[in-house]
């Protein structure tokens, strides 16, 4: 990462099979209005260009175009489609804080990463991405709290391929 490019390259050689199977987009990163350092990550279409929402499978694509359309330098990262097939996404922003703040967050990062968990550094290289097989989530359950967020169906996610720890 440089100064003037304040997001990580994706490693696609880094992403494990089953992410790669999940519905594929490109994003641009966009200046949130009114929230300096703050970018949105809407997904695209990897075909088209055009903005997509996480309600619309089929407009997203297969791994190999979204790799595609990255390598032609418009897009600023890649991600994926999270489908409901049993792949839970954690996303942890800020990391440091939050490890901090709630040292139970490290703990259980530890675990799931001694079980397996496939994790990777955020786009913006200050938070943690996590992504684990689960049963689906109760409706119930709270998808943000204290800077974490947990998903399991119709949620993009951006996916670097920076990866942490052992797998």
């Amino acid at each position: 990462m440089t100064s003037d490019q304040p997001f990580l390259t994706p490693r696609f050689e880094n992403i494990p099979s089953a992410l790669k199977e999940l519905p594929w987009a490109v994003w641009i990163a966009e200046p949130r209005k009114g929230k300096p350092g703050k970018f949105d990550k809407a997904p695209r279409c990897p075909i088209k260009g055009c903005k997509i929402g996480a309600n619309k499978p089929e407009l997203f694509g297969t791994f190999d175009q979204a790799h595609a359309a990255h390598s032609q330098g418009r897009y600023t990262g890649v991600g994926i489609l999270l489908i409901g097939n049993g792949i839970v996404g954690i996303d942890i922003d800020d990391v440091r804080k939050v490890f901090a703040e709630q040292p139970q967050v490290r703990s259980w990062v530890r675990s799931a990463l001694q079980r397996g968990a496939y994790c990777e550094t955020s786009p913006s290289d200050t938070g943690l991405r996590l992504f684990v097989h689960g049963a689906p989530l109760p409706e119930t359950v709270k998808r943000k709290h204290g800077g974490l967020e947990i998903y399991d169906n119709l949620r993009f996610l951006t996916v670097t391929g920076h990866i942490i720890g052992k797998r």
